[in-house]
């Protein structure tokens, strides 16, 4: 799921308590969906995990691992910031290209559970550069062509989904595999509730053939197609118009699915989480320790959910009186659509995701991307002309693959947030400097004086002064 821009500045408090009407998602719910934020490239070697008391996080690296824990002044200040925007639970990690400077953590993970750096949850829209990054590896093998019409591909895939993807309003443009990962076209992410909302739910995994069944339904005219609509897309030409959108990932992860006869998650894990070293992140969460689990969570101000998304009660496993304040616990939730938000990370492994990009696609001599697009992702992609009439809520200075840069970022400053049911992510790295940061919150924020930007730039300032 996306979730919106930063440049360090704070913006208006969205507060939802009701379904949003199609106005009000486009007004409110755009600049909250538009998650164009902190990139970044992997950091950290792998790491053991000591005990922790019931409320503090701190860990304690192995002797593999160097991090230190964040000087107790920082560490202090940013409980401040966190606190107060009611988050339960907090871990960030700083990283130069050769490891884990900083790892630490506070707050509870869930009930009874102190987080870590290794608690792992929903990382939200951050999963996009791991889609993207599976795409451009299928670039560098020759098995895609970036240009190539994701019709050309689809006819020949694998797996199930849709066969043929064309915008309503002018079917004759093709739609490219460039487009998708560069947010070129016109497919939209649609207003909650709807089938995108609906597809969260409580329950077990999603079946991993689900997300093309659920993109034939969403892509495919009618009568084939359940909830295709013509409001599924906009009327702007493709690739003539940036828009984020949450379904052009989903199906640009189809794509690897189509090319490789993988299910995404299956070739993610293989290809990208593995070598990467980020043994700890996964897109189902019955392969993650359950010691290591994080639960979402959202704080209720008298009845009021405060955060970027609609209340979605049918994910609270309790009932909740109507005038409750205080933090809710979501249940363990889960959504076929893993490509715009799925996978489930923590702080520790987020570092070692920076540092392969500061790498430019290698990380401890272990190659994930080849350079050339890795170079490629944290590079223009997007015309100037294009971008200044996008309608994201903050100006926004460049898209590479994925990876955005807004107004106020220095040269070299790539950054990617991710917001889910209850989380909130963000990475950021600095290729000029050599450093970058995570931050993973296991609570829902709102846009006023979120705390992650700031924390950000000092975690990377930490790393740079070694």
């Amino acid at each position: 799921m996306s979730g919106w821009i930063s440049s360090g500045r704070s913006g208006p408090m969205t507060v939802v308590q009701r379904p949003m009407s199609r106005k009000e998602w486009i007004d409110v719910g755009e600049a909250t969906r538009r998650q164009v934020i902190l990139g970044a490239a992997a950091a950290a070697a792998a790491v053991g995990v000591a005990a922790c008391s019931p409320t503090g996080g701190r860990v304690e690296p192995d002797a593999v691992d160097e991090a230190s824990p964040l000087p107790e002044v920082m560490r202090n200040d940013f409980r401040r910031l966190t606190d107060a925007q009611k988050v339960r639970g907090c871990s960030v990690a700083a990283v130069t290209r050769e490891g884990t400077v900083v790892a630490d953590a506070w707050g509870l993970a869930r009930e009874g559970l102190a987080m870590t750096p290794a608690s792992t949850l929903n990382i939200g829209s951050v999963t996009k550069t791991v889609t993207a990054t599976a795409v451009l590896q299928l670039v560098a093998a020759g098995r895609i062509d970036l240009d190539a019409d994701v019709n050309d591909v689809l006819a020949h895939s694998r797996v199930y989904g849709p066969r043929s993807v064309r915008s309503p309003y002018h079917p004759d443009v093709p739609i490219t595999v460039r487009h998708l990962i560069a947010h070129l076209t016109p497919i939209d992410s649609p207003i909650e509730p709807g089938p995108y909302g609906y597809s969260y739910r409580v329950g077990p995994v999603a079946d991993p053939a689900e997300m093309g069944r659920w993109l034939h339904d969403f892509l495919t005219p009618t009568p084939r197609g359940w909830t295709y609509s013509r409001d599924n897309f906009t009327k702007a030409v493709p690739g003539q118009s940036h828009l984020y959108s949450d379904i052009a990932y989903d199906l640009a992860g189809h794509v690897v699915q189509a090319v490789t006869g993988q299910f995404f998650a299956d070739y993610c894990r293989d290809a990208i989480l593995r070598p990467a070293g980020m043994t700890r992140s996964d897109f189902n969460r019955d392969r993650l320790a359950e010691s290591n689990r994080a639960h979402p969570h959202a704080w209720f101000d008298n009845g009021v959910k405060r955060g970027m998304w609609p209340d979605y009660r049918n994910l609270i496993p309790h009932d909740i009186p109507d005038d409750f304040t205080g933090h809710v616990e979501y249940a363990p939730y889960t959504s076929c659509l893993l490509a715009d938000g799925g996978l489930r990370s923590n702080a520790f492994d987020l570092a070692r995701w920076v540092r392969m990009w500061l790498g430019q696609g290698t990380i401890d001599g272990t190659e994930v991307l080849e350079k050339r697009w890795a170079v490629a992702a944290l590079s223009d992609q997007v015309s100037p002309n294009i971008l200044a009439a996008s309608d994201a809520p903050l100006p926004m200075i460049s898209q590479g693959f994925a990876w955005h840069r807004v107004d106020g970022d220095a040269e070299g400053v790539w950054q990617h947030a991710g917001s889910e049911f209850g989380t909130a992510s963000y990475v950021m790295l600095d290729t000029k400097r050599g450093v970058g940061a995570a931050v993973v919150c296991n609570t829902e924020l709102a846009l006023e004086a979120d705390p992650r930007a700031t924390m950000l730039h000092q975690l990377m300032d930490v790393a740079a002064r070694g």
